[in-house]
């Protein structure tokens, strides 16, 4: 009896690969499905090497903008290395390392990603952090946070004492409402992971007595 044939075996994708495929689909629909659209500016704030960034910038489409803040110029190299091969030209990168350090003008954003980056901040920074990015976002813009690294999940760095709801609060006192919250499946650490993004929306009567 003939052996049955047999397919030669498929490599697994590798990691990059498998990062890759997220930025140009999975992520890209992620951000739409949280409120990021056509030409809209965005900023991704601790940016790293634009996993995020990416996918905003074709969720955005050429007539929309990406502002990409971090404060290593290292992974801001990368990131405009892997914008080059995706032929993506909607992204301006800027290195950062404190609020007052972003020069973009004020209410010209719509949307502003803070993912996986508040617990580098002590408290007094994150409150800085969180009236310039009020300042920034249009009336009805939205901030997307990404809260990591609390003493729920991976306690690090600032957070390593802060519960979620302890994260919940220092927004919202910063002028924020909660508007929903998301899950999908979402980078981190150069991983895909499930996890949970809230959304919020400027208090408008807070920002109008400022």
């Amino acid at each position: 009896m003939p052996t049955p044939r047999q397919d030669p075996p498929q490599d697994s994708p590798s990691k990059n690969d498998v990062m890759q495929i997220w930025e140009c689909r999975d992520g890209v629909r992620f951000l739409r499905a949280i409120g990021v659209n056509t030409r809209d500016t965005v900023v991704d704030f601790g940016c790293r090497v634009g996993h995020y960034t990416i996918p905003a910038a074709l969720a955005v489409g050429p007539s929309g903008l990406v502002y990409a803040l971090d404060k290593d110029p290292v992974p801001l190299d990368e990131l405009r290395r892997k914008a080059t091969r995706h032929g993506v030209r909607n992204i301006v990168t800027m290195t950062a390392d404190s609020p007052r350090e972003v020069d973009i003008d004020d209410g010209s954003v719509d949307v502003v990603l803070l993912y996986d980056v508040l617990h580098y901040f002590i408290r007094s920074q994150r409150r800085k952090l969180m009236r310039r990015m009020a300042r920034l976002l249009k009336p009805r813009g939205l901030l997307s946070v990404f809260p990591k690294h609390t003493a729920d999940d991976w306690p690090s760095r600032e957070f390593k004492n802060l519960h979620v709801s302890d994260v919940m609060r220092e927004i919202q006192a910063g002028g924020f409402r909660l508007e929903n919250q998301h899950e999908a499946t979402l980078s981190h650490d150069d991983e895909l992971v499930q996890g949970c993004v809230w959304n919020f929306r400027k208090n408008e009567r807070r920002t109008k007595s400022r």
